[in-house]
């Protein structure tokens, strides 16, 4: 009943960006018994603040656990870990685009765009019984925290294509990749929009999700 309790407030903490209070809340239940929702929870959490810093080998290790505690889970927890990674990809495409008309209100000059196609998500979203406190969590990016502006746009499409290309070759080697939501997911292209200095210059660069960074 406890668990339960704080599994449910741990994910409404992720929701609205409270990372340290549900991690903790996590963790307390990882300590009572653990938890293959409790170390999935810690996986979203660190997920979610990649943008800040954190690096996806603390967001796998995490996941890896989940699994380990219940195989007979594995499929259903690898599915919500890629949904999650699909909104992930949804919400950085939408934080770049809003730093951009933002760009445009303030007359300053815009280098880039992205567009996403394909980004249907896997299914309908809400994730298996097993799993109840996720439901409508987080399912049009909410709780995941944005990247830093300072740095100006082009440092802003960089980090933002450096992390995506971190969470496609993480899932490559973690998940099935015969599986719906996988597959769901690589079928999600981003194209970088470029713009000249001059209108009739303006290209457009297709970039599939597996060729976000190139030699």
């Amino acid at each position: 009943m406890l668990d339960n309790l704080e599994l449910y407030l741990a994910a409404s903490f992720l929701k609205n960006k409270k990372y340290s209070a549900a991690t903790e809340l996590y963790l307390k239940v990882n300590a009572r018994n653990e938890s293959a929702e409790a170390w999935l929870g810690i996986s979203f959490c660190k997920l979610y603040q990649l943008a800040d810093g954190l690096k996806i080998d603390e967001v796998i290790d995490c996941f890896k656990k989940a699994k380990l505690i219940d195989p007979i889970l594995e499929r259903i927890i690898e599915d919500a870990f890629i949904k999650r990674c699909q909104i992930v990809k949804i919400a950085y495409v939408n934080f770049y685009n809003e730093a951009l008309k933002q760009q445009i209100k303030e007359n300053k000059k815009v280098t880039a765009t992205l567009l996403l196609t394909n980004s249907n998500l896997q299914d309908q979203l809400g994730d298996n019984k097993e799993f109840s406190s996720f439901i409508e969590l987080g399912y049009i990016g909410e709780g995941i925290a944005n990247f830093d502006l300072k740095a100006g746009m082009d440092k802003f499409l960089e980090e933002i294509l450096l992390k995506l290309n971190e969470i496609d070759i993480a899932l490559k080697m973690n998940v099935d990749q015969a599986s719906k939501a996988y597959n769901a997911y690589f079928q999600m292209e981003i194209t970088v929009i470029k713009i000249g200095e001059k209108k009739q210059r303006r290209r457009k660069e297709s970039i599939a999700t597996k060729k976000y960074l190139t030699d």
